[in-house]
């Protein structure tokens, strides 16, 4: 019988083993613990070099290294782009950030509001580190109390030094009794922008009308553009201005007559330029003249940029223009998929009575009949651009531009967009065509640059082949476009010896 017993001897040995090992591993713990701390000694002295190494990179960086100027004109540019506390932010920054920032021209951008919890100190501020630059001025009075008259009132001290002013309030009531304190010489004031809405309280009788437009800017000689957003038209206008946009925005309160409009446009002697933005949902308030009326004399207009709903375009009836220049026709509202009559009849007249010297013709979302396409290409022998962005224009009618004897033998420019009917041998035999007449000394000037973007029935080889004739295009490519957003800057040699860019 085998015995399993274990003797003491043997136990005293096992667990001396055991002490042993134990030991051992308390040494090789206090081991870990020492490497331990020197791992973290070396990661802080790591992070030390790292922090080193970023201050050195940014002794070296494009912000630390550009000009106080430059560096100026980019915090005025936050400012302007309606960063009203760019100043304050960029000199928090570093110091070399806010001896820039201490520039005069960055803290030109004023912005008054009625949100501020002390504005008059706020004001003071910027004034005072603004000092004799120009200043570009925005009031935003949604709530009109004492803080906001007397930093108001400050502001008004430094009228002489207003270079633009921003005006936007609740209410017509509002923007009345604001204009009526600002009649001070504004000699360097150029640019208004003022956004007021009329409301029919309960009881009152009519709509309120932004009125003292006129006498507020009496005394400002250099005033030159005015941009009015508001829901009915100012009945008297500053006289001097030569560039005007009247927008119809938020909702239309009772009726609005063009009639007026015109006579109130009608009294501007300098006006070179005219906007006028009418959304569909002021298609019912607004009323057109009767048809009889004579045409409103625009002597010195150049440019008229109509965007609104289809029917609105009939305001060109009661337009005379003779010395029109550029003409744009924008559409509100999506493609009807159908030529609109009532654009093609009032630009047909606009053309017959003003006879203008057209160069540029821009159609947005717009069709107009076949047969007033030609008449109008027939009557603008000056005309030197045509854009037609998701306007449809058959070959047959484009093809009345082909030399060498065609309809508008100055037109240089083509930019077409979502034409979906153009094919593209139509736009290579326009090109072809008048090109071969600029060679043989014809009547029609060559095409020197289109652009063809989104037409389905154009090919590539299509472009490759107007592209041996002049510059063509296949994405946008000027910077203030309205279709840029929508489109790749890229550009490639073609091989032809002219430039094609494409998606």
């Amino acid at each position: 019988m085998t015995n399993y017993g274990i003797s003491l001897e043997e136990i005293q040995s096992v667990n001396t083993q055991i002490s042993d090992y134990e030991k051992t591993i308390s040494s090789i713990e206090t081991e870990i613990q020492d490497v331990l701390r020197q791992a973290n000694a070396l990661r802080v002295q790591r992070r030390y070099y790292l922090d080193l190494i970023s201050k050195c990179r940014g002794t070296i960086t494009l912000a630390r290294r550009a000009p106080d100027e430059i560096l100026a004109h980019i915090f005025e540019y936050c400012a302007a782009s309606g960063w009203a506390k760019a100043p304050l932010v960029a000199s928090h920054v570093c110091s070399k950030w806010r001896r820039a920032a201490l520039a005069p021209n960055v803290w030109s951008h004023v912005y008054l509001t009625s949100e501020s919890l002390d504005p008059l100190q706020r004001t003071q501020l910027w004034l005072s580190r603004a000092l004799k630059s120009d200043l570009h001025v925005t009031i935003d009075a949604q709530v009109v109390d004492a803080p906001f008259l007397q930093a108001m009132d400050l502001l008004l001290e430094h009228i002489p030094q207003w270079r633009s002013l921003t005006l936007e309030a609740r209410f017509v009531q509002q923007t009345r009794y604001l204009l009526e304190r600002c009649t001070g010489p504004a000699n360097q004031l150029q640019v208004v922008t003022i956004r007021a809405f009329a409301a029919a309280l309960d009881g009152e009788v009519g709509v309120e009308e932004l009125t003292g437009l006129r006498e507020a800017f009496e005394h400002s000689p250099h005033l030159q553009m005015l941009h009015i957003i508001s829901n009915g038209f100012p009945p008297a206008l500053p006289i001097q201005i030569s560039d005007l946009s009247m927008e119809l925005g938020s909702f239309p309160i009772g009726s609005i007559s063009v009639e007026n409009m015109l006579e109130t446009i009608a009294d501007l002697p300098s006006l070179e330029r005219l906007t006028l933005v009418a959304p569909i949902n002021f298609s019912v308030s607004l009323t057109l003249p009767n048809e009889q009326r004579p045409p409103t004399q625009l002597p010195s207009l150049r440019t008229l940029i109509l965007d609104g709903y289809p029917d609105f375009n009939e305001i060109l009836r009661f337009i005379e223009a003779p010395a029109l220049r550029h003409l744009h026709l924008h559409s509100t509202e999506p493609p009807l998929n159908f030529p609109h009559e009532t654009t093609g009849t009032s630009l047909r007249y606009l053309i017959e009575s003003s006879r203008p010297p057209l160069k540029l013709l821009e159609f947005h979302d717009i069709d107009i009949p076949h047969s007033d396409f030609v008449h109008c290409f027939f009557n603008l022998p000056l005309l030197e651009e045509l854009r037609l962005h998701e306007t449809e224009i058959p070959n047959e009618v484009l093809s009345v531009l082909n030399g060498p004897d065609g309809a508008c033998p100055r037109l240089k420019r083509l930019d077409l967009r979502w034409c979906e009917q153009l094919s593209g041998k139509t736009l290579v035999d326009l090109v072809e065509s008048r090109s071969v007449a600029s060679d043989r000394n014809g009547h029609s000037d060559p095409i020197q640059d289109i652009t063809v973007i989104n037409c389905a029935l154009v090919e590539e080889e299509d472009v490759l082949a107007m592209a041996r004739k002049t510059t063509c295009s296949v994405v946008v490519r000027n910077l203030q476009d309205h279709c840029r957003d929508a489109a790749i800057m890229f550009a490639t040699d073609s091989g032809f010896g002219s430039d094609i860019e494409w998606i």
